[in-house]
């Protein structure tokens, strides 16, 4: 399966992508009851704020030694690991009796998803060729599609059965995307380590790295953008439940959000090798801060999913188009670094923007997170713009 191709695709990129759906299915389906199932056992806004930052700050720890280590080792081992502690997060779940659990839960999350989606991410543009940009749009859009119906799955099981009956349902998907890592990819996948990345001193690649400005813009954009994917799961939830919306209506409007950013990642893709992704960038954050402005506006349940669409769209092209232009603008040798550089800046801004969106939702209500958000985003469109003029200007 590996060495063949279905439709011009690599059997290895297709498999990496079906990974993705699944690791975004069984995170998803708790993402309508793990912020209520905290407030339940008596957590405050500001908790829940903490909670999400603490989980990327886990992230942001494990993702820089994850993205060097995939350049000199075979990142399939990363991927399996991944979904361990997919597995023991949700198992957090079940048993906990108060929000520090849910915390711990959370923290074995994030390393999780920081070793996965750092080694996911590293193979393809290792193995893409010069149909990266393609190949990240298909892995892009089966993890949306997983991150569309678990919220619904998710959801429609916790109002129905139980939220226990939700987190037994990811920790299913989670045990067959570690079979599939076990006995699918198997050691066959090992792929060819570049000898500039095991002979490179790590200091000289950082260096070389760092000193790019295109990565520089690309990695703040995501430091500004990484508050919108936080602030559409873990508050909508508190924000929805404040109008008396179910479980089910909750995880279905987050369904189509990410149905809609979905959609977008193979066309973003494509644009992205044919056009570059600077303009599809910028686009992309304009919609996400559109977005996010609106949702608190109007207080009408079908506009919900219209205005976190116009989000989900910004933060689907946004996704594609950076972590292509990443591998064009990195070395062979060093694709699994820039990865990592630009997971720690997303990671970063997991951390302190999650930990102020907490106290603003205590300090000014919920739905003001959705307005400081929205904020946030339009500071890194100017920012990016004013490093980008910048660059021109010394460029002349």
């Amino acid at each position: 399966m590996q060495s063949r191709t279905i439709l011009g695709v690599p059997g290895i990129i297709i498999i990496i992508s079906i990974l993705a759906f699944l690791s975004d299915l069984c995170n998803s389906a708790t993402s309508p009851t793990v912020t209520l199932l905290a407030i339940k056992l008596g957590a405050t806004g500001s908790f829940v704020g903490t909670m999400v930052a603490i989980s990327s700050l886990s992230r942001l720890i494990i993702v820089q030694p994850v993205g060097i280590l995939c350049d000199r080792k075979n990142p399939r081992y990363f991927l399996f690991l991944g979904f361990f502690l997919y597995i023991i997060n949700f198992l957090f779940l079940i048993i906990a009796t108060s929000p520090y659990h849910i915390l711990i839960g959370r923290i074995i999350g994030g390393i999780g998803s920081a070793m996965f989606y750092t080694a996911a991410v590293t193979l393809i543009l290792k193995t893409g060729g010069q149909k990266k940009g393609l190949f990240i749009g298909i892995y892009a859009t089966l993890m949306g599609f997983g991150f569309t119906i678990g919220p619904m799955i998710g959801g429609q099981i916790a109002e129905k059965i139980s939220y226990v009956a939700s987190y037994l349902f990811s920790i299913g998907a989670a045990s067959s995307a570690l079979a599939i890592t076990l006995f699918v990819i198997g050691k066959g996948s090992r792929i060819q380590i570049s000898t500039e990345a095991s002979k490179a001193p790590s200091s000289i690649g950082y260096r070389k790295l760092l000193q790019n400005k295109e990565l520089l813009s690309i990695c703040l954009g995501a430091f500004f953008i990484s508050e919108a994917i936080g602030a559409d799961t873990s508050f909508f939830p508190i924000f929805g439940k404040g109008l008396l919306l179910s479980e089910g209506t909750i995880g279905m409007i987050l369904g189509l959000r990410a149905l809609s950013s979905t959609i977008v990642r193979i066309p973003a893709g494509k644009l992205s090798d044919l056009f570059g992704s600077k303009r599809l960038l910028i686009g992309a954050m304009v919609l996400s801060a559109i977005g996010l402005f609106l949702v608190p506006q109007f207080r009408v349940v079908w506009l919900f999913p219209v205005f976190l669409s116009l989000e989900g769209i910004g933060y689907g092209v946004f996704l594609t188009t950076t972590n292509t232009r990443i591998g064009e603008i990195s070395d062979e040798g060093q694709k699994g670094a820039a990865v990592g550089i630009y997971n720690t800046f997303s990671g970063i801004g997991g951390v302190l923007n999650m930990t102020i969106l907490g106290f603003v939702a205590d300090a000014f209500g919920v739905e003001n997170t959705f307005r400081f958000t929205s904020l946030m985003v339009s500071t890194g469109i100017i920012v990016i713009l004013v490093i980008s003029w910048l660059q021109r200007r010394s460029s002349k």
